[in-house]
C-alpha cells in the first residue's frame, strides 16, 4: 500500500511538473508500476521507508516512461 501510494503522488508531481496539469493516464500507470515493483520483491524487504522508496522510484520512471520514452520510439 505504501508503495502504491508513493508512486501516485511521485507520478501527480512529476506530470503536474512537466506538464503542468495533471494526466490520469499517467497516475493510472504509475500505480500499477508502484505495485508491481514492491510484489517482486516483498519477500526480501521488511521495512515501510523502503517500500516508500521504491514506490517513489517505479513512479517517476513510469511517469518519465510514459510520457517521454513513449512518444519518442513511437
Amino acid at each position: 500500500m505504501l508503495s502504491i501510494s508513493a508512486s501516485c503522488i511521485t507520478a501527480c508531481g512529476y506530470s503536474r511538473y512537466v506538464l503542468g496539469a495533471l494526466d490520469m493516464e499517467v497516475v493510472l500507470n504509475a500505480t500499477l508500476a508502484g505495485g508491481v515493483a514492491i510484489g517482486s520483491s516483498c519477500d526480501l524487504l521488511a521495512s515501510p521507508a523502503a517500500a516508500l522508496i521504491i514506490g517513489a522510484i517505479a513512479g517517476i520512471v513510469s511517469a518519465f516512461g510514459f510520457m517521454k520514452l513513449g512518444p519518442f520510439l513511437q
